[in-house]
């Protein structure tokens, strides 16, 4: 599917950076030492969209922003008597919880903290449909980023694919990927932080575009939440709230407990 003709791309981020600090627009015109200088703004201004400042006029329910299209979905495949998985490597976190197959009928599984999750291992070493997870990071030598893994309880008895939705990290614009994540709306929103970043470091100063750029993340924050869901919190759990779950569809109708009662 082709990009929409009014979305900027690397190629148009570089040449509005270039034109605003002197260079001009035509690329092939640029120094060496001015194309890389050129191309650290933009993909700066890129991060900075990615992961939104606080700036002035943010309503604290804003603060530290996650976009609803930096949140794919993706599958683990949870194998019978291994506990610990390896993540993404583009995965910042996860966002929510671990869900079985459809026709397993099962809770999904609740994230819980990793000194939790170690207690109830320490504890009782159980083994079957795994409620709890937690994410911890692995250890590195520093030649890569923060890497994570996941961890499972009770142990799987069983072999499942399970979904989740993550906070995805994404990698620098370039030629062969000219386009940031978001879409063509927020064109107008990546040009004003790559040119807000040029003033702020090559004239040192916070001017038009650095104002530009404010106004714009706070009116696309809110556009953004509109595609998010309305949550409105846990229903049980797997084990402490004492709901018993049959593996697969029997042809019967499941019961549901709610604050101890069964309905």
């Amino acid at each position: 599917m082709a990009e929409s003709g009014l979305s900027l791309g690397w190629a148009n981020l570089q040449s509005e950076v270039g034109f605003l600090i002197g260079y001009g627009r035509t690329s092939a015109n640029w120094s060496v030492a001015q194309t890389a200088e050129i191309a650290s703004y933009v993909q700066s201004g890129i991060r900075r969209v990615y992961y939104p400042p606080a700036v002035q006029g943010i309503p604290p329910d804003m603060v530290g922003y996650e976009w609803t299209w930096l949140r794919p979905t993706t599958t683990l495949a949870v194998v019978s008597g291994t506990s610990d998985y390896d993540l993404p490597d583009d995965l910042g976190r996860i966002t929510g919880v671990l869900q079985y197959p459809a026709a397993e009928y099962r809770a999904p599984l609740q994230q819980v903290s990793i000194g939790k999750l170690l207690a109830l291992r320490a504890a009782t070493a159980l083994t079957g449909p795994p409620c709890y997870f937690a994410t911890r990071v692995k250890a590195e030598d520093r030649t890569t980023g923060s890497r994570f893994e996941v961890l499972l309880y009770p142990e799987p008895d069983d072999d499942w694919t399970m979904s989740y939705e993550y906070e995805a990290y994404s990698g620098a614009l370039s030629d062969a990927y000219p386009y940031p994540l978001g879409g063509m709306k927020l064109s107008e929103l990546y040009l004003e932080s790559c040119l807000a970043i040029a003033e702020q470091r090559a004239r040192e100063e916070y001017g038009i575009h650095t104002q530009n750029f404010q106004s714009l993340l706070i009116d696309a924050i809110s556009r953004d939440r509109k595609n998010g869901a309305v949550q409105y919190g846990q229903m049980g759990d797997c084990q402490e709230e004492g709901v018993e779950f049959r593996r697969g569809y029997t042809g019967t109708v499941y019961g549901i407990t709610y604050n101890g009662t069964t309905l």
